[in-house]
C-alpha cells in the first residue's frame, strides 16, 4: 500500500460516512450485544477498506527506511504514557489472568494491526485528494484537504473511544491527574502514526507503539476483555 495513491470523491463521502456511523454503531451493539460483534464490524472495515480502496493492508517485512524517526518517537511516547497508565491504573478491574492472557495473545495484536488502517485512511482520503494536478499543486486545497483529514481522524479517534472503548476498556482511571496525561500522550501517538506511515510506508512502524500500549496495562491489571464480548 503505497503512501500515494489517489482517493477520489467516493472516498472524500466514504470517510465522512465512517466517522458519522460507525462509532455510534458500535455503541448500539456493544449496549444489545456485546463488544465481539462490533469489533468484528470494526476491524473488518479497517482492513476492508485499505484493501478495497488503496490496494493491501500496508504491511510488509520490506521497508524503505531501516527505523523511522518518527516511529522512535512514537515509542517514547508510548513508554511515557505506560508510566502514566501504571501511576494512574485502575485498582477495581478484578484480575483474570487467564483472561488477561488470552487477551494479551488474541486482542492486543489484532487491535494493533486494525485501527491504523482506518485512521489513515480517514485522513489520507482527504490529505491526498485532488480533482486536477493544478489545483493540488495550490497550497490553499493542500491544506485545505489536509485540515478536513486531521479534523475526521480526530473525530473518528475520539467518537470511537468516548462511546464504544470506554465502556469496557478502563484499565486506566481517566478521572485522575495522571489520567488525563495518559490520554493525551496517547492522542498524541495517534497523530504520530500518520507521520511513521508517511515515512516508512510501512505499517508495521504504527503497529509496534499500538501493540505496547495494548499489552503492557495487562501485566499490573489483570484485564480481560473477553467477558465483555456477549451480553
Amino acid at each position: 500500500m503505497e503512501t500515494r495513491w489517489n482517493p477520489n470523491r467516493f472516498d472524500l463521502l466514504l470517510a465522512v460516512l465512517i466517522v458519522l456511523i460507525l462509532p455510534i454503531l458500535a455503541r448500539i451493539l456493544y449496549f444489545t450485544s456485546g463488544a465481539l460483534i462490533p469489533l468484528i464490524i470494526y476491524y473488518g472495515v479497517a482492513w476492508g477498506i485499505s484493501i478495497w480502496r488503496r490496494g493491501n493492508s500496508g504491511y510488509s517485512l520490506k521497508t524503505k527506511i531501516l527505523i523511522p524517526r518518527a516511529f522512535v518517537v512514537n515509542v517514547i511516547v508510548i513508554g511515557l504514557a505506560l508510566v502514566f497508565a501504571f501511576l494512574a491504573r485502575n485498582m477495581d478491574v478484578v484480575p483474570n489472568f487467564t483472561g488477561a492472557i488470552f487477551t494479551g495473545l488474541i486482542w492486543a495484536p489484532i487491535n494493533a494491526a486494525s485501527e491504523q488502517l482506518l485512521w489513515i485512511y480517514l485522513y489520507d482520503s482527504w490529505d491526498l485528494y485532488a480533482p486536477s494536478k493544478e489545483q493540488y499543486s495550490t497550497r490553499s486545497w493542500v491544506w485545505i484537504n489536509r485540515i478536513v483529514g486531521f479534523l475526521l481522524f480526530t473525530a473518528f479517534v475520539g467518537t470511537i473511544h468516548t462511546l464504544f472503548w470506554v465502556e469496557f476498556l478502563d484499565p486506566v482511571m481517566a478521572d485522575s491527574i495522571f489520567g488525563v496525561i495518559f490520554i493525551l500522550l496517547t492522542s498524541l501517538s495517534g497523530y504520530i502514526h500518520i507521520l511513521a506511515w508517511r515515512e516508512s510506508n510501512n505499517m508495521v512502524y504504527t503497529f509496534i507503539p499500538h501493540f505496547l500500549l495494548n499489552l503492557v496495562p495487562l501485566f499490573w491489571t489483570g484485564y480481560s476483555i473477553f467477558p465483555f464480548l456477549i451480553k
